[in-house]
């Protein structure tokens, strides 16, 4: 099949130029046909195999299916909560009001510290309440559009350390906007 001289190409052609286009988008931006993707507002993020999902308006909250038998609480819960304030907010100030709250809490603070969430600087703690037996890794990111990113890990007690690497595996799939 020849290309016409006049600049126009035979339907074939066409067909062909559109299949590379979409495998190469395919290839470079495979987030954008992988389903286990959950896009929120200013965020997307990868969804852990087998957890449930619930999307609300400024967050997502993604559910372990093990669960402790009694009480009937997942023993993980991931979430990620994005929403631009009215107010200028700066993590200077942010952050030390948090950790106050935090201490006026029935547990303790085990640590906190600086990490990289796609690129972003954030602030995170680590707290450990008395009752419920509960640990609660938040990771807290304010950009410069003014608009605060909580990342969030629940997890029961006894299985707090086991599910710390999925965590870590599904704030590597965080992406920010």
């Amino acid at each position: 099949m020849e290309v016409k001289r006049d600049g126009t190409n035979p339907p074939f052609i066409m067909v062909v130029y559109i299949i590379l286009l979409i495998m190469g988008v395919k290839t470079f931006m495979p987030k954008l046909f992988d389903k286990s993707y959950v896009k929120g507002e200013s965020f997307s993020a990868r969804t852990p195999e087998g957890w449930t999902i619930q999307k609300h308006k400024h967050e997502i909250i993604f559910t372990s299916a093990e669960a402790d038998i009694i009480t009937e609480m997942p023993y993980a819960i991931f979430s990620i909560y994005a929403e631009k304030q009215k107010n200028a907010i700066f993590m200077d100030d942010f952050f030390p009001e948090m950790l106050a709250a935090l201490k006026r809490e029935n547990g303790k603070v085990l640590g906190t510290g600086d990490e990289l969430i796609d690129k972003q600087k954030a602030k995170w703690v680590l707290f450990r309440y008395n009752q419920p037996d509960i640990a609660v890794m938040t990771l807290f990111i304010v950009d410069d559009y003014n608009r605060l990113t909580r990342i969030q890990f629940v997890g029961v007690g006894k299985t707090f350390k086991e599910y710390g690497k999925l965590f870590n595996e599904f704030k590597k799939s965080i992406t920010l906007k």
